[in-house]
């Protein structure tokens, strides 16, 4: 036991601290002495990680407190934080078991009916015991101590995570810089493909006859089919009955079979019957220049000896076709709708109305 001038000299030294904290309300002690029931409670109250030595308690100065001076050892390793990642808490060492430090305080006892006393104790110092850090249960996360193997394989590992992160970002920002970039090349080259056939549909609709011309034969000179039949669209909506035979005479030869729609008149009742009967009236190409718009085939309908497919010929006058077989005659026009509208006559049937449609 410490003698009564050890501990007058450690509550003079650590008094001047100036701290007061109460640890613990009243607590029920064995019986015995107010000191022996103030060495029972430092024990009760004390932290885990740290071990009572030895407890002095002397009365005070003036009034019924007693002056208390605990000296207690570390009983396990302390650490602080070092730094944090993700889950994983890295730790560095402060203090290891064994060390020893003095609480002093004050103590005030009250005997209750059963004998047994009740404490009341104030630490002046209490903060001593907080500067040595915090045993590895007190701390967050998953623990590992700085500077060991565990510690420098887990951070080579983490290392090597951050960089394939980073290697993945990256990588991923990459791809999607290359896709915003073929999204905006494909758009660019919607954008020139539209811009080309505005400008094309346009020199088909204006400007002089020669110009429109000379358009519509350098598209027709090329190989890519769509802007053909856009240029042919926009010469049969032109109106220029020169530019529309261009684009007559480049349908009719790249058709081999011309389906002819007929419809029944209303000023002959007997042509709605001779329609059912007729059948489907087609027009075979066989050949055609486009150089003259001479066309001859087949042209007929199987529905009277009359009208049976037989040879034909024709001939295309700038937007006008008109095609001979035997005994029958087909007349049509160019209209604002890009069909080809007229009549369907044979010697003995009644005239019918005939529709080329211009696909």
């Amino acid at each position: 036991m410490w003698g009564l001038a050890m501990a007058h000299a450690a509550w003079r030294g650590l008094a001047a601290l100036g701290f007061g904290l109460v640890l613990a309300g009243p607590l029920q002690a064995a019986d015995g002495t107010p000191a022996d029931a103030v060495r029972q409670h430092v024990a009760r109250v004390l932290p885990a990680t740290w071990a009572v030595e030895e407890v002095a308690v002397d009365p005070a100065e003036s009034g019924p407190a007693l002056r208390v001076a605990a000296r207690v050892k570390l009983a396990r390793p302390t650490f602080v934080i070092d730094g944090r990642d993700g889950p994983f808490t890295f730790l560095r060492p402060v203090a290891e078991p064994g060390v020893e430090k003095v609480l002093t305080g004050t103590a005030t006892t009250t005997r209750g009916r059963d004998g047994a006393f009740a404490v009341k104790l104030e630490w002046t110092n209490a903060d001593v015991l907080d500067s040595l850090g915090k045993p590895v249960a007190e701390l967050p996360g998953q623990t590992v101590v700085s500077g060991t193997e565990e510690a420098k394989a887990l951070r080579a590992r983490l290392d090597a995570e951050s960089k394939q992160r980073l290697a993945d970002e990256q990588a991923r920002r990459m791809r999607e810089e290359e896709e915003l970039a073929e999204v905006n090349a494909a758009d660019h080259a919607v954008q020139m493909r539209a811009d080309l056939i505005n400008d094309i549909r346009a020199r088909l609709l204006g400007g002089e006859r020669a110009a429109r011309i000379a358009t519509y034969e350098a598209v027709l000179g090329g190989n890519d089919t769509a802007l053909r039949q856009i240029a042919v669209e926009a010469a049969l909506q032109s109106r220029d009955p020169v530019l529309a035979n261009l684009a007559l005479r480049d349908w009719f030869g790249r058709k081999k079979v011309v389906p002819v729609l007929l419809y029944a008149t209303k000023e002959d009742p007997n042509s709605e019957t001779v329609l059912r009967n007729l059948g489907p009236l087609t027009l075979e190409v066989q050949s055609f220049n486009p150089a003259h718009g001479n066309i001859a085939g087949k042209m007929g309908a199987p529905g009277y000896s009359i009208s049976m497919p037989s040879a034909a010929s024709g001939y295309l006058a700038q937007t006008e076709l008109t095609v001979h077989s035997y005994g029958c005659a087909l007349t049509v026009r160019l209209t604002e709708a890009q069909t080809l509208d007229g009549l369907f006559r044979c010697q003995t049937l009644p005239t019918l109305i005939a529709r080329i449609t211009l696909d």
